[in-house]
């Protein structure tokens, strides 16, 4: 028994050893190459006025998006989890899609309407297996946002 519980508590170890999912505050003074070496490279690196901004979707049914910030020495300044409700809230009809994609990240799935708009889904962490959705047109702008449900939830919600 007492080799199991050994085996277990290195298995543990060597499993938290590998890339994380979320970024947490030890992070925060550190340099680009130890976030990556944490969390693994970024989906995309987005360059700001001052510094950068590394985009971290975790999918395609991760309910987290998290951008973590550099300064101009590459340094993090802070990182945040963008998928949230006061987001959603700051997206309207007629922003452009690129400014929906800076301000939440890439959508981690879309489908096709028939009438050639696209509707990204942004799962997130809520109580109500709810997705929220942009509705893109084919000018490149918000048509609509709206909520829709998790497809890996019961069609019965």
């Amino acid at each position: 028994m007492r080799t199991f519980i050994q085996v277990l508590c290195l298995l543990t170890v060597t499993l938290a050893g590998c890339v994380n999912f979320a970024p947490d505050n030890s992070l925060v003074g550190r340099d680009r190459s130890t976030v990556i070496a944490a969390m693994g490279p970024p989906s995309l690196e987005r360059q700001l006025p001052t510094g950068s901004r590394m985009e971290y979707p975790r999918g395609p049914f991760g309910k987290s998006t998290f951008f973590v910030f550099l300064d101009k020495d590459n340094k993090v300044t802070r990182w945040e989890n963008v998928l949230i409700t006061q987001n959603f809230e700051k997206i309207f009809p007629g922003m452009l899609a690129t400014d929906v994609e800076f301000l939440i990240g890439q959508s981690k799935s879309s489908f096709s309407l028939s009438n050639h708009h696209i509707v990204w889904e942004y799962p997130f962490s809520n109580s109500t297996c709810k997705v929220f959705q942009v509705q893109v047109s084919s000018n490149g702008k918000v048509d609509s946002t709206g909520y829709g449900y998790a497809p890996e939830c019961d069609s019965s919600w």
